[in-house]
């Protein structure tokens, strides 16, 4: 029987607050030991930063000018199959259990069994509520039938709403998501075996805190809202303990998931299998990224590779330039133009009034 297959996506959540990354003090207990029993990726970017286009990405192994799914609100059309249909055919039953109402209409995935209510700010998507649902679908499981569930954690995304003890902070919204992860794990273990599955842990975008002159929010391509954690764990097909320092790509987790599954890749996806990075097979592969914010009357587009950054602002031109050599963090503009660099936090607003 194939693997079972969970995929987990904690929203908002940036790579440097989850504590296995080495560069923060949030206790993220449950996160580091999934890590630390499989793949870590450190400069993991995703595709978009917006949570409904940002998922279609994943769930595609396509950028969004491919898949044509390019901002939240928008299903149609959507031209590249999922994983949730390419596992269908392999006999799997796929469950969706998400938490923010904007996945409601979530045949733009293709899951048969599906989730969602509520906006970012209802207590009803809060985690602990969405933990009992995937409880609920544990119960009813069918471990001799081949399972990919996905799971949607709209923590940390604002309003900090989470219980206490967690203080209500981006930070204590993070450890909020990492005790959820930690419920969740210890349910699935149980039911459907660790070693009987594959396990990825990722999250849609970033957020930005005070950055790039936007005090919270998401919805822009610096890279405090496009670099998130990615995690990877099958026990039995993945040595524990690795790490990936390469550049890699949120078009690129699906193909892993299909290659370590054995399941039929589609010939017109954009990404590749990372599995040659965690074996050790492949090395200095000099992946290109592609970050895209297109939408109504907006265009931005950021290409990234291990030593620059080029931002495009709305008119199409070059606005920035950066050494991530020197800048890691992209603070320094080489490019010297009258490009308004502006744009970014009116993304951020936008983006806002859209979730």
């Amino acid at each position: 029987m194939n693997r079972h297959i969970l995929i987990v996506t904690i929203d908002s959540l940036r790579a440097d607050y989850v504590s296995c990354y080495g560069q923060r003090e949030t206790k993220t207990a449950n996160l580091d030991c999934f890590s630390a029993c499989g793949t870590r990726f450190d400069r993991h970017l995703t595709s978009v930063s917006a949570t409904l286009t940002s998922h279609c990405a994943l769930l595609t192994g396509c950028t969004p000018s491919v898949n044509g799914v390019n901002w939240n609100g928008v299903t149609m059309p959507r031209r590249r199959k999922t994983a949730a249909e390419i596992a269908i055919e392999s006999g799997y039953t796929t469950t969706a259990i998400t938490s923010w109402d904007g996945f409601q209409s979530q045949q733009v995935y293709g899951f048969q069994n599906v989730h969602s209510e509520g906006s970012a700010s209802a207590e009803t998507n809060r985690g602990d509520y969405t933990i009992r649902r995937i409880h609920e679908w544990l119960e009813a499981a069918d471990p001799g039938t081949p399972q990919m569930l996905w799971v949607h954690f709209i923590d940390p995304h604002t309003p900090d709403n989470c219980p206490s003890p967690f203080p209500q902070t981006y930070a204590g919204e993070v450890e909020f998501a990492d005790h959820l992860i930690g419920q969740l794990l210890n349910g699935w273990d149980e039911k459907l075996g660790a070693e009987n599955s594959l396990a990825v842990i990722t999250a849609d975008h970033g957020e930005h805190l005070n950055d790039h002159g936007v005090e919270r929010g998401h919805g822009t391509l610096w890279l405090t809202n496009l670099w998130v954690p990615l995690l990877i764990r099958g026990p039995g097909l993945i040595e524990p303990g690795v790490s990936v320092a390469e550049l890699t790509r949120q078009i690129d987790v699906l193909p892993t998931i299909l290659d370590y599954c054995k399941l039929p890749m589609p010939h017109n996806m954009e990404g590749m299998s990372l599995r040659g990075l965690i074996e050790g097979s492949d090395r200095d592969l000099g992946l290109i990224h592609c970050a895209q914010a297109i939408y109504d009357d907006t265009y931005t587009v950021t290409v990234r590779n291990g030593e620059y950054a080029f931002h495009f602002g709305d008119q199409k031109s070059l606005a920035h330039v950066f050494d991530l050599r020197s800048d890691p963090m992209e603070e320094d503009n080489l490019w010297n133009t009258d490009v308004t660099a502006k744009y970014s936090a009116e993304h951020s607003r936008r983006d806002a009034r859209t979730e």
